[in-house]
């Protein structure tokens, strides 16, 4: 059986190489977590590939390209469509996720591929064209060196760098160091990074304060204060993955295993405090687990909610929130573009160390904020930032220099001016 796979793979890439590639052809390949999220062109600002497809559709300069475009969600091609009369729609296609033959296709007509993540594998990719992930984290907290532990060690470390050589012939980050970072944890070779930055982050750029008014008629009432709360997937807890326990993965809130008594006093704290939390699940834990319960409350509407009433997606929030109750996801690098207070909520700090682990320890020494691990830490952390209190504004600020080389919105351009120079 492998070796049909070997041949068949090895037929695929003699006819890709064969194929005449278009300078003037670019390939996107969104995130696969866009059809778990509902993220698509038409509400797209929080991946990095649809940003960066939406600019240039809408450049003059790339009037006379051609555009493929990989789109998950069957029942929408044809707002996609539609969408696309206003921007020459002859010279885009779309190409539909799972039609394998059609993506590999259109990918060989291409010299440029754009993709969101290094999970992406074009195994048959030809050495006439370059593939580009744009990245969709920018962080250091989570550890992926388990992967390489548990499967293979060092010598399966190697053959990871190898064949990631082979496949993207670029990786962006947001910094020099971001991309050392990188590198080490996810086996790139560092000389394959540029820093300049990704289309997503530019949107924190942006006045979305029609979107705080519009949930704040979603709700019906006003709020001072907004908190957007971005947890990440405990490897634990689902059952597809390799550190699944069964005994921890209980029903739970978004909050941890806390009681009754302690999701009430939070209510009270969120109305004192004249706060809304907007909670944004992880889209693998809300998908794959059936862990996370879901309790009604006043002052805490779930991302999933929210979107069934407004389009919207995660950076947009993060651009109108006054803060954001993170643990170990890396949407705390695109948050401190904003320079805003954080609130880490390491309820489970333990568990996770135990099995995804983190990359740098002590991981305080790169968490900018306050540091709570209960309900009781994490309502006097709601209460200070809602004071005006924000004790670790001077190291927040310290290691937002120290992570991203350019605070600016401009990543977009430079992404183009880099690939593309005779179109400046």
């Amino acid at each position: 059986m492998k070796l049909i796979d070997n041949l068949k793979l090895a037929v695929k890439r003699f006819k890709n190489k064969v194929t005449k590639k278009n300078p003037k052809a670019v390939f996107f390949y969104p995130h696969e977590n866009c059809r778990l999220d509902g993220y698509d062109i038409l509400n797209g600002e929080s991946d990095n590939v649809l940003c960066l497809f939406n600019d240039m559709v809408r450049d003059e300069r790339f009037n006379d390209y051609q555009f493929y475009v990989l789109y998950y969600q069957d029942e929408r091609l044809q707002s996609y469509k539609d969408y696309c009369k206003d921007f020459h729609p002859e010279r885009i296609r779309f190409v539909r996720f799972r039609d394998h033959k059609g993506t590999r296709l259109a990918i060989s007509r291409c010299y440029t591929v754009f993709t969101d993540s290094d999970y992406t594998r074009i195994q048959y990719r030809a050495p006439n064209q370059r593939i580009i992930c744009l990245n969709y984290f920018g962080g250091l907290i989570k550890n992926e060196f388990h992967r390489w532990d548990n499967h293979g060690g060092y010598e399966k470390m190697l053959k990871e760098q190898e064949e990631m050589h082979r496949l993207y012939d670029y990786h962006l980050s947001i910094s020099d160091i971001s991309s050392k970072f990188i590198a080490l944890d996810n086996c790139h070779f560092y000389s394959n990074f540029l820093s300049l930055g990704f289309p997503r982050n530019d949107i924190l750029f942006k006045d979305h304060s029609d979107l705080r008014q519009q949930i704040e008629e979603l709700v019906g009432f006003k709020f001072k204060h907004l908190i957007t709360y971005v947890p990440t997937h405990r490897d634990y807890e689902n059952s597809v993955r390799e550190f699944f326990d069964a005994s921890k993965a209980t029903t739970r809130s978004i909050w941890g295993h806390v009681t009754p008594e302690e999701l009430e006093s939070l209510e009270k704290t969120l109305a004192e405090t004249e706060t809304l939390i907007i909670a944004k699940v992880h889209p693998i834990q809300d998908a794959q687990t059936s862990v996370i319960s879901k309790e009604a409350s006043k002052h805490v509407l779930f991302y999933k909610d929210l979107a069934k009433s407004i389009k919207t997606s995660l950076n947009p929030l993060l651009c109108i929130s006054d803060s954001i109750i993170t643990d170990y996801t890396t949407t705390v690098y695109d948050f401190l573009y904003l320079d805003r207070p954080i609130i880490y909520y390491f309820y489970d700090i333990e568990q996770y160390r135990a099995t995804r682990g983190f990359f740098i320890e002590p991981i305080e020494s790169v968490c900018a904020g306050h540091m709570t691990y209960d309900m009781s830490g994490l309502q006097n952390a709601i209460r200070e930032i809602s004071g005006g209190k924000d004790p670790e504004k001077q190291k927040r600020q310290f290691l937002r220099q120290l992570f991203i080389k350019d605070i600016d919105a401009n990543a977009t351009q430079r992404i183009k001016d880099f690939f593309f120079p005779s179109n400046k």
